[in-house]
Order: C-alpha cells, then structure tokens, then sequence
C-alpha cells in the first residue's frame, strides 16, 4: 500500500523535489517542523485510509503495543526516524522530511540516499536520528544529531551510511544484525518503520519478498509502506535485515503490484564501511539494553497503557 502525502506546502514539495522523486517515500513537512517529534497533521488522506478503514484490523501494528522483552519489540529498538532540514539549491525553499533509519553500532546509521541526497538540488542542512518514538506525544524518545554528510553512498543502490558526532545510540538501543544472504529465509518479511513520521510501526500482515530475481540489485516486495517509510529495512523470519526498502509502487486494486528495496548483499559488494561494520558485529555482537532494566529506554514508563491496532490506525490517518 502506497500513498502520496499532500502537505499544505504542497508548492514546496513539487519545487523542493519535483515530479521524479514521487516514487521516494520521504514524509514532507514545513521547515519550521525540524527537530520536532509530533509533526502536525497537515496531509490529505487517500487510498491508504480507505484501504485502512475497509479492514477492521488494519496493515500496520504499532510496537508501543508489544512488551518490552517481545522478539519483534527488541528487533524495533535499533530503528529510529531520520529528519532533515532540507534547502532547494536553486530556489532557496527549505522543508522538513522524515525518513526510517536503522542503527548499524559504532555510532552507524543506515537509510537511503535519497533520504540524505549528495547529488542534485536539494541540500541537507541539518540531520537527526529519533529513537524511542513510540507514541504520538515523543515521551521518552531521544534525538541525536547525524552528520548530514554521509561517510558512505550510491546513488545507484539508494543508500547511505551516516554518522553519530556525538555519543553512540547503539550502546542504548542496540544494533540491527545484517545478512549478506540475498534470499533471506523464508519469503515471509517484516518491515518496523515510521511511516508519515508516526510513532513506530512495523508491517507484517501479507509482508512478503518476491522471488522474481530479475529486478537485480532490487527485490520487489509486498509490504506495506506510506511516505515516511524510506530507509526501513525488511527482515526475514530469523530477524536478519536482508534488504532496504526504497520506494513505493504496491496499490490494493492491483495484485501484480510491488514496492522495491535493495538487496543487502549488493550494497555489501561496494560498501566497505558498512562490510567493516557487520564484521565486526559479527567478532562482537552488541547484546540489545536489558528491558528489565529500570534505566534502559525499552523499560521506562511512557505513561500510556499502548495503542490498539484501530488507535494506531486513527493517528495515521490523522485523527
């Protein structure tokens, strides 16, 4: 399920990135919306609230649901919302998008290129990876600035290696474990992100990988996303991220439809900073904060008992 978020700077979104990046699922805000954690609610709804409103349970589960010590709840600690402040080089137009992003350890994070551009018009002034962001209000969520210039990239593969400057996420939340495995196991996929910019979610209701293999460097899937959803990545049935998703194309009305990530193994052929970093995960892997533990973010009080399903559902539409 896709859908194209209509801000109330609409102008600024057509100037800011123009008609090619309509496949991109970045979440689009005012400038004046950097560095918070609620963005207002300022799109227009379509076919995902439908397709939301027509299926009493819905696509996505919030993890604010899931207790602490849960499987999925622990694989969701690493993943965190990436925001921008981005400026059109040639108009001058500022905004403020939101993407997904996924701690790799040693002050590494994952997410798309088209997330953190290095090319082309738009410049990123200011970047930052929200951890925690479980519920709508931010409580207990924790910011960290990222170098808007990535130490590694491709275009081509849409992806992008950041860096922390100051203090290392991954001793609080953990680190994704990453495979150079293609296939996965399993063609059974889960994808944790935040889409629009809301509070965690992760997608795993009819979330599948595609065989066809014939999209090479990029894997067709069919797991639900919306804007804001870029650079979240699909694990396999082990919890091992095996693909980055990229971009949207997956409609309800139509079953040959599909969204795209990039394989993991083909950007582990040209990025040796992201290969450096999974083998030394693998020499010492970084055991996830113990959610029993009073300090750690997984066990503090949010205040709030969880979200139902429908809950979730009315926040992404905006209600």
């Amino acid at each position: 399920m896709t859908v194209t978020s209509t801000c109330s700077a609409l102008a600024l979104t057509l100037t800011l990135f123009g008609s090619g990046g309509a496949a991109a699922q970045m979440a689009l805000f005012d400038a004046a919306d950097y560095g918070k954690a609620q963005f207002p609610a300022r799109e227009s709804t379509g076919d995902a609230a439908r397709y939301i409103a027509a299926r009493e349970g819905g696509a996505f589960e919030s993890i604010a649901e899931l207790a602490p010590a849960d499987r999925l709840a622990q694989q969701a600690r690493p993943i965190g919302r990436i925001d921008m402040l981005i400026r059109n080089r040639r108009t001058g137009e500022e905004g403020t998008s939101a993407c997904t992003g996924a701690l790799l350890g040693g002050g590494l994070v994952l997410t798309n290129h088209h997330c953190l551009p290095q090319e082309g018009e738009i410049e990123v002034l200011q970047a930052s990876i929200l951890m925690d962001y479980l519920t709508l209000d931010g409580r207990a969520s924790q910011r960290y600035e990222l170098d808007p210039k990535p130490l590694d990239w491709n275009a081509d593969l849409d992806f992008a290696v950041a860096r922390v400057p100051a203090g290392t996420p991954s001793d609080s939340f953990g680190h994704v474990t990453i495979s150079a495995s293609p296939e996965g196991v399993g063609t059974a996929r889960v994808v944790i992100h935040h889409p629009l910019g809301k509070p965690k979610v992760m997608s795993r209701f009819r979330c599948m990988h595609l065989a066809d293999r014939s999209f090479d460097p990029f894997v067709a899937h069919r797991c639900d996303t919306l804007p804001g959803s870029s650079g979240s990545l699909l694990f396999d049935d082990r919890g091992i991220a095996v693909a980055l998703h990229r971009a949207g194309g997956l409609t309800p009305d139509d079953p040959s439809s599909f969204n795209t990530a990039v394989d993991i193994a083909r950007i582990l052929e040209i990025s040796p900073i992201l290969a450096e970093s999974i083998a030394a995960q693998d020499a010492a892997p970084a055991a996830p904060a113990d959610p029993a533990d009073p300090t750690t973010p997984a066990a503090r009080d949010t205040g709030q008992t969880g979200l139902s399903t429908n809950q979730m559902n009315d926040i992404l539409r905006g209600e």
